[in-house]
């Protein structure tokens, strides 16, 4: 019994932790300082990577170069169901004299979806839009969407070299977290890890003594006079 219950216990730790190594990055990026990138000069583009906080106002913001779409497959007659849908626009950041570009995520969802867009045809036709408040951090972008990325910047001929594609587009994306949620979520798993590791350690030591009880009572038994 102690052993099927530590077994148990032990299978739901790893897949706690699983989950815990999984959105590392966006638990450092909530921890972290956040940056204004358009007032906090950044020096160069070390900073510029994956579990950078990042709170600012957004001034400008190129078009999409690409959309992801989940899909589901219903199990009672194998169709595939549409899920929510994902866009990818360009995001410029400066970083000394220099200006790279990074991905930005966002969905319907997001409270600020209708502005990004707004933004972006702005940017785009050279006309007024509000800048737009944002929240989160830098991920790592998708290889396939990375590729989709550079091809925009070769179609739209900024560079003529694909050297400086290489070093000014990065494989990053801007993913819109809520810092506060983030938090309550990573203290929960450490919380539910720290039980479980609890629970793990009481079961061995009282399966080990109904172990030992056991062979006692067995030892008893056989010493026993007849």
């Amino acid at each position: 019994m102690y052993k099927v219950a530590r077994n148990t216990c032990i299978a739901i730790l790893i897949l706690v932790l699983v989950l815990m190594y999984g959105g590392s990055a966006i638990t450092k990026i909530s921890f972290s300082r956040p940056v204004d990138i358009y007032q906090d000069t950044l020096t160069d583009a070390s900073r510029l990577k994956r579990g950078l906080a990042i709170q600012t106002e957004l001034p400008i913001l190129l078009e999409c170069f690409g959309t992801e779409t989940s899909t589901q497959t219903n199990t009672y007659d194998n169709s595939t169901l549409i899920g929510d849908v994902t866009y990818y626009y360009i995001m410029p950041i400066a970083a000394g004299e220099e200006l790279y570009y990074v991905a930005l995520e966002t969905s319907p969802k997001s409270d600020n979806y209708d502005m990004l867009k707004e933004l972006s045809h702005g940017t785009m036709t050279l006309t007024d839009a509000e800048p737009v408040p944002i929240t989160g951090g830098l991920l790592t972008l998708d290889d396939e969407l990375y590729k989709y990325m550079k091809q925009w910047f070769e179609e739209a001929g900024l560079y003529e070299d694909e050297a400086d594609i290489e070093k000014y587009v990065l494989p990053l994306k801007f993913s819109e977290e809520n810092y506060t949620a983030n938090k309550i979520v990573f203290f929960v798993e450490l919380t539910i890890a720290v039980a479980l590791l609890a629970a793990i350690i009481l079961l061995s030591i009282k399966g080990k003594k109904a172990a030992a009880n056991a062979q006692k009572a067995d030892s008893a038994d056989q010493n026993a006079p007849v």
